[in-house]
């Protein structure tokens, strides 16, 4: 049985909270944002900004899917189709687009549950000491996937990775990647870091597009 719809400055609204930051959160929480009618999102995350992670993810060319078209004016410089962009870059410019579409971002938040289907958003985000119910929570479950070193290096290099065009460029291995080389390191648990961005973007476009058709929305 759907929930009400919940009041809001006079008007019906229904408030989804998007429970974490990663690419598929931020693209649910923006194609919710674009398609749906009278809908409030709450993004939460523990982390101090949205992109700023403080190792290597993956990235993905401009032209790999339709939404990243959407944010190249987020982008700290000039990009083209065949350009490969930084994962942070992406994730930054996903909660920026959100935000100016409406979005209300909790950072340094957790969420704590409440009785009667009500919370509580506690840390730096907190917006009110009063409880604050939403219609529905997103929150997909992450399945155990492959590990994955990964590595930047100036560019060019002659170790196998992809140009950035900023004179820096990445690597990607199932084994550990030793170079004195290397700006960067990290791990990373995915099935393919050459294409988790548009995979991920399009789970999380397909989420809100199946949820906003869903009885509970209507």
């Amino acid at each position: 049985m759907p929930r009400p719809r919940t009041f809001y400055h006079g008007s019906i609204i229904m408030r989804i909270l998007v429970n974490g930051i990663t690419i598929r959160h931020l693209a649910f929480a923006l194609e919710a944002l674009l398609n749906g009618d009278e809908i409030q999102i709450h993004i939460i995350t523990r982390e101090p900004e949205i992109g700023l992670s403080q190792s290597l993810q993956p990235g993905s060319k401009l032209n790999a899917h339709p939404l990243l078209k959407i944010l190249v004016r987020h982008f700290p410089r000039d990009v083209d189709a065949d350009t490969f962009i930084r994962g942070m870059w992406i994730s930054r410019a996903l909660g920026i687009e959100a935000a100016e579409r409406g979005a209300i971002i909790h950072l340094r938040s957790s969420l704590l549950e409440l009785k009667n289907n009500t919370f509580a958003i506690i840390g730096a985000g907190q917006i009110s000491n009063e409880p604050i119910s939403f219609d529905y929570i997103y929150d997909p479950e992450i399945k155990e996937s492959e590990k994955w070193f990964g590595s930047s290096f100036p560019d060019p290099c002659e170790e196998e990775c992809i140009p950035r065009g900023d004179g820096t460029c990445e690597s990607w291995s199932k084994k550990p990647i030793v170079s004195k080389a290397s700006l960067e390191t990290s791990i990373w648990f995915g099935n393919d870091p050459f294409e988790t961005i548009p995979i991920e973007i399009e789970k999380g476009t397909i989420d809100a597009r199946e949820y906003l058709q869903s009885p509970k929305y209507s």
